[in-house]
């Protein structure tokens, strides 16, 4: 969500307000960007293991302020082989979906938990799978006074090609950016595919807010995919432009 070159350059000549930093997470938060403005959450390194393959997977997501408390979300990531045992150049994780905040709480500044929901259509991606799929996710965001931050996030989607069912449950556990300027970050989930994948995921990192208009993030993640364990390095940016 991870073309991506291009628009990065770009990027770093323009900077905004708060970056919302849900990088270099799976999930995300109970949150919007602003009425027209643009966040970028790049992935400008990724490096991808499962088995003996390797990848670089650079991508990420864009979000538009469309109306208020509406957001549009874009996303896609490739993956380049590091060697041509590992298989063609893919250009997945592809989507296109609309992010609602229902109820504004603190991560608005208000009382109590702010809950959002995000849905839309899974894309056709490239030298991957074919068609079209479906996502409905929602996202409870609660606040533990100013010692930490938990996004509990719950998916549902419907597979391009296979159209298998996919259920997705996990969490972000963070510390307030308002109190610290670095802050480590941790996020763990499980997902179903009833086609027979099953995956156990862990991940680790640290968000640095250099600017109210920019942050920077690296994690490690490791992970167990249907018996196999699967490492990744992420690290990018997250950038707010109006």
């Amino acid at each position: 969500m991870r073309a991506v070159s291009g628009v990065v350059v770009a990027l770093l000549c323009a900077w905004s307000k708060d970056a919302r930093a849900y990088r270099p997470f799976d999930g995300t938060d109970a949150d919007v960007a602003e009425l027209h403005e643009w966040e970028f959450e790049m992935q400008a390194v990724g490096y991808y293991r499962a088995g003996g393959s390797q990848y670089f997977d650079p991508g990420g997501v864009l979000n538009y302020g469309l109306i208020p408390r509406v957001e549009l979300v874009l996303q896609g990531f490739a993956f380049v082989p590091f060697d041509a045992q590992s298989g063609p150049s893919k250009f997945t994780d592809t989507g296109l979906f609309a992010k609602v905040v229902w109820r504004r709480g603190c991560l608005q500044e208000k009382d109590g938990p702010s809950f959002a929901t995000e849905t839309g259509p899974l894309l056709p991606t490239i030298n991957d799978t074919k068609g079209f799929g479906a996502y409905w996710g929602s996202i409870l965001s609660t606040c533990i006074g100013d010692a930490l931050i938990a996004h509990w996030n719950t998916e549902v989607q419907i597979l391009p090609q296979t159209f298998n069912l996919d259920l997705f449950g996990g969490v972000i556990l963070e510390l307030p950016s308002s109190k610290y300027v670095v802050r480590p970050v941790a996020e763990f989930f499980v997902e179903h595919d009833f086609g027979g994948v099953q995956t156990y995921s862990g991940l680790v990192g640290v968000i640095w807010q250099v600017t109210e208009k920019l942050a920077l993030d690296g994690a490690v993640r490791e992970a167990l995919i249907s018996g196999q364990n699967v490492g990744e390095l992420r690290a990018g940016f997250s950038l707010a432009v109006p």
